[in-house]
């Protein structure tokens, strides 16, 4: 063997052993993170409901009342309720024409669904004969890509994510974040900077522990190659008991947990083969966790996993 073929067999074996250091390294540090307070067994669903065709591409779920999911999908301005003792739909409640439809949250009768480019539809009674929408815009655009909406009941805003673009009108530069911003309930405001920044380097122990790995995502993340390969929200929900803000991304298929001063507490990777296309994410009144996948080659379905506090 020549001097130039032993130099290039010694620089592939150390690649090798640094990719192997850095995937046991991730592991390990995702594992430390999420070995306390975490309530939920994400590797075994206590029910799987699969929907029928009308929610096949399910995009946001809300918990409505008495084990009824007020939901979604991405094509059709309709509310649909999914009962989960009956296992089908109890009620189907249009509000708009066809649309981009990313997330719902529902708060005691009223409804709002978050388009894409940012415009928010207010339905007032969703369920009831007197049915109002009212569709509210904001600086939000297409360029944000919105896809998750939650309902702040404790400050009566809402909390909608950005899968894209996190600044507004691009004068503040937060490359490599996804930005998390508020809108006042009751004055129809958005507020002009982000509520919460969802930090890339969270997730520096799960993708680059090695000289190697941190080199090649540099350079990567300077030809946008993995910008959009870290965490890219499509859901999140409060916590109605411990009042943490739970963020999912449906690729790569991952969820953070986030504490009410910003800081990440857990961060679970999402097993593809239980979590098809995460999209939607809830939670009972009581702490039960719901997320619901789009339908890939099957039909959409809502997860369920029970609240175990330690």
């Amino acid at each position: 063997m020549n001097r130039l073929s032993s130099i290039i067999s010694i620089l592939i074996l150390s690649v090798s052993i640094a990719m192997i250091s850095c995937s046991s390294s991730g592991d390990e540090a995702e594992a430390e993170m999420e070995s306390y307070g975490f309530a939920y067994d994400l590797t075994a669903p206590d029910a799987d409901y699969e929907l029928p065709d009308d929610l096949n591409e399910i995009s946001g779920i809300s918990w409505y009342n008495h084990n009824k999911l007020a939901c979604i999908q991405d094509e059709k301005g309709i509310i649909y309720l999914f009962d989960e003792v009956t296992e089908g739909i109890s009620g189907s409640y249009p509000f708009a024409r066809h649309g981009d439809y990313e997330d719902i949250t529902v708060y005691q009768d009223t409804a709002w669904v978050l388009k894409s480019n940012g415009t928010i539809y207010k339905v007032t009674n969703f369920a009831g004969s007197g049915r109002e929408t009212f569709i509210i815009p904001t600086a939000l655009s297409s360029r944000n890509d919105t896809e998750g909406m939650a309902y702040d009941i404790s400050e009566k805003v809402l909390l909608i994510s950005c899968k894209n673009e996190p600044s507004i009108d691009g004068k503040e530069r937060f490359d490599g974040f996804r930005a998390i911003y508020r809108f006042e309930a009751n004055d129809n405001k958005l507020e002009e900077k982000p509520g919460y920044l969802i930090d890339p380097e969270w997730f520096n122990d799960l993708a680059e522990n090695t000289y190697v790995k941190r080199v090649s995502l540099s350079l990567a993340r300077k030809l946008q190659l993995a910008r959009n390969n870290i965490f890219n929200p499509s859901g999140l929900a409060i916590h109605p008991l411990e009042d943490d803000l739970y963020v999912i991304s449906a690729f790569p298929g991952r969820l953070i947990v986030m504490k009410r001063d910003g800081s990440v507490s857990h961060i679970k990777t999402l097993d593809k083969r239980i979590f098809r296309q995460p999209e939607g994410i809830s939670f009972s009144s009581g702490g039960d966790l719901y997320i619901s996948n789009e339908g890939d080659n099957g039909r959409g379905n809502i997860l369920k996993f029970k609240y175990q506090p330690e």
